[in-house]
C-alpha cells in the first residue's frame, strides 16, 4: 500500500511540474538589451549604439532591433548569442543578415519573429537547432546577448545583453 501511495504522489508531482512548466511558457515576457561598442568583447570603440526590444510569447520571440552612427561599414548580420555578460558564445538565432530573415540595412530598424525553425544552436553549448525552449531559457537567465557585426568589426560592433523586465 506504501509503495502504491508513493507512486501515485510521484506522478502527481511530475503533474504539478508540467504544468508548472507549460504555464510559465505561456506567460509573455518583455526584454530588452542596450547596445554599444563597450559590451563587445573585446570593447570596441564607437560611436555606433542601438537597442533591442522583445516580446516572449509561448512560441515565438517579436522583436524590434535599432541600431545607429555604426563606423564599420556594411552590417553583415545581427543575432542572439547564447553568453553571458563579458563572455562570447555561439549563436541562437538570426535577426537579420542570414536564415530567413531580411538583409540588415546599413542604419534604422528590423522587425521580425524567431520561432524554433529559427533556433540553430549553438550544439556545441547544449542548444540544439529547433530548441526554441532553451533560447527562452537563457534569456530569462540572462545568458543571451544581441551582437550586431559589420564589415571593419565582423566579431560584432555593438553588443547589449538581453536582460528581462
Amino acid at each position: 500500500m506504501r509503495v502504491r501511495t508513493m507512486g501515485i504522489a510521484a506522478v502527481a508531482a511530475s503533474v504539478v511540474l508540467a504544468i508548472g512548466a507549460a504555464v510559465a511558457m505561456a506567460v509573455k515576457t518583455n526584454a530588452d538589451a542596450r547596445l554599444n561598442g563597450y559590451k563587445e568583447v573585446p570593447a570596441i570603440s564607437t560611436t555606433g549604439g542601438g537597442r533591442f526590444e522583445a516580446e516572449i510569447g509561448s512560441g515565438e520571440v517579436s522583436y524590434t532591433l535599432r541600431y545607429h552612427d555604426l563606423e564599420g561599414g556594411d552590417v553583415l548580420f545581427a543575432h542572439i548569442h547564447f553568453g553571458k555578460p563579458a563572455t562570447n558564445g555561439g549563436v541562437i538565432a538570426f535577426l537579420c543578415g542570414g536564415g530567413d530573415k531580411p538583409a540588415c540595412p546599413a542604419s534604422g530598424t528590423v522587425h521580425g519573429t524567431i520561432d524554433a525553425a529559427d533556433v540553430i544552436g549553438p550544439a556545441e553549448q547544449g542548444i540544439e537547432p529547433g530548441e526554441f525552449r532553451e533560447l527562452v531559457r537563457a534569456i530569462r537567465r540572462n545568458a543571451a546577448y544581441v551582437n550586431v557585426h559589420t564589415q571593419d568589426f565582423p566579431t560584432g560592433e555593438v553588443r547589449g545583453n538581453i536582460i528581462p523586465s
